[in-house]
């Protein structure tokens, strides 16, 4: 919507609670010019027809229309059938949604319930885990990007080559080092945002709730502005573990990711849940002719390794093979932390 002249709108990003920001004509237009010159690379030379999954439309997204570049708004609420049919008939050249929905999509590719050839894919709102991206990937043998935007500003775009670029020429990325006891050669941050163009809503040193990795090695693309080598989740869904010493030890989303998807190649989704009293709960998905006691115990024995590695007691632990999806237009979060941080 437009309110005296000012573009309204909405972003949740991946910390799941909605923020509103607002753009005059001149931020909308810059805007508009900068996230299709950043996200497509340069000037197109064909026309390009850009599929864009949201829980909200904007104007500020339809200005993105012209000559070249088509654009059309897909609610995420919409039921799936109803999605595949638009889309055969839209066939997009780029689809543009949370990698839940991505993922989705891929698996009616692979079943033969979709019929559509996109020449990308481009991630956004949600955390993209390697697993999800490797799936859709293959299915549509394309490749998948990123898009780094929030309330506080456009963060960092995918270039060519694939890697995750912070926009230097438009935000000012602060990291804050994060408390990280697992003494790996992986280090973690919370980035502190001042965006340096809009003056409509200033953002000067705002500090986000994402778990950032960094990348020092540099890109092929040539440019040497810092890439983001990983999002993980949020600041709040840290698990925290007893240490054997006493005191609490935090194991970060990608860690817990790792101990469990390493465990078997035969998990293909999961949830991780650490409760108001410290237990760990694990839901599944597995393929039907999995024999799921076997698994648990070879998930269980991996958990505890992983935890007793790093000087910690293995907390009360479930694993099922319960695992239900969220809601269509929901934040996905495969792991959550709903105990009180230290």
């Amino acid at each position: 919507p437009v309110l005296h002249g000012l573009t309204v709108g909405l972003s949740s990003g991946t910390s799941g609670h909605r923020g509103l920001f607002l753009l005059s004509p001149a931020e909308q237009a810059a805007w508009a010019g900068t996230i299709l010159a950043r996200a497509l690379h340069g000037m197109p030379t064909r026309r390009l027809r850009v599929a864009f999954f949201l829980r909200s439309n904007s104007n500020l997204y339809e200005q993105t229309n012209g000559k070249l570049v088509r654009f059309r708004y897909f609610d995420l609420m919409t039921p799936l059938r109803e999605v595949h049919k638009a889309l055969e008939h839209f066939q997009p050249t780029i689809v543009v949604g949370p990698p839940s929905l991505l993922h989705m999509l891929a698996q009616a590719k692979q079943d033969g319930t979709l019929h559509i050839a996109p020449a990308r894919l481009i991630s956004v709102a949600e955390v993209l885990e390697p697993q999800v991206q490797n799936h859709i990937e293959l299915a549509f043998a394309a490749p998948v990007h990123q898009i780094y935007q929030c309330t506080e500003g456009l963060l960092a775009v995918s270039c060519r080559a694939g890697s995750l670029h912070v926009q230097e020429d438009i935000v000012r990325l602060q990291w804050e080092p994060l408390r990280d006891d697992e003494q790996t050669d992986v280090h973690r941050y919370a980035p502190i945002v001042t965006d340096l163009w809009r003056t409509t809503q200033p953002i000067i040193r705002y500090r986000l709730d994402d778990v950032v990795q960094l990348d020092p090695r540099p890109c092929a693309c040539g440019s040497d502005w810092q890439v983001i080598g990983a999002i993980e989740g949020r600041c709040d869904d840290v698990c925290w573990f007893e240490r054997e010493e006493g005191g609490q030890r935090p194991f970060f989303p990608d860690t817990l990711r790792r101990m469990l998807l390493l465990s078997s190649a035969a998990i293909l989704d999961y949830e991780i849940i650490q409760g108001h009293d410290g237990a760990l709960t694990v839901h599944l998905s597995l393929p039907p002719a999995v024999d799921s006691a076997t698994l648990f115990k070879t998930v269980r024995t991996s958990i505890d390794t992983t935890i007793r590695g790093y000087g910690c007691r293995t907390p009360e632990l479930k694993i099922d093979a319960a695992l239900v999806l969220p809601p269509p237009g929901t934040k996905r979060r495969r792991v959550q932390h709903r105990s009180t941080l230290p």
